[in-house]
């Protein structure tokens, strides 16, 4: 839901488009940050409602710009770093985009990739964190 997020994806279709590729988009329900959350009665309520506008705009996102380049869209649940490495990893995702705070991200999963036939490839991935203010 963030301009970083929604940059991230338009960059991501641009190119896959350029490159051949393919791109799937994943968005991750932080669910374990409301635990013993308690600051308001309905917080994760709206925090889904605010994730599901979210997938709806990267939806809208993918059918405008995605034109002629295959995209898939996936949700999940759970603690962001270890969905995104679980679902790179079993979907053999050969590039990352993901915002500054997650960088951190790709060498868990070039460790998660380690002694598997993947590993030779987890050591040419990359890491694109956009930024807003470079843009």
């Amino acid at each position: 839901g963030t301009l970083q997020a929604k940059e991230a994806l338009v960059y991501g279709i641009e190119t896959a488009r350029a490159k051949g590729g393919e791109v799937l988009a994943l968005q991750v329900f932080n669910s374990p940050l409301f635990v013993d959350y308690d600051a308001t009665v309905n917080a994760q309520g709206a925090a889904r409602a605010e994730a599901a506008r979210f997938v709806e705009e990267a939806k809208e996102i993918i059918r405008e710009k995605a034109k002629g380049v295959k995209a898939s869209f996936y949700s999940g649940e759970g603690n962001p770093a270890e969905e995104v490495i679980s679902f790179a990893k079993a979907e053999q995702v050969d590039v990352l985009l993901c915002p500054p705070k997650f960088k951190t991200i790709i060498s868990k999963y070039q460790k998660a990739l380690a002694g598997s036939e993947l590993a030779g490839e987890a050591a040419k991935l990359n890491v694109t964190a956009l930024s807003t203010k470079s843009m």
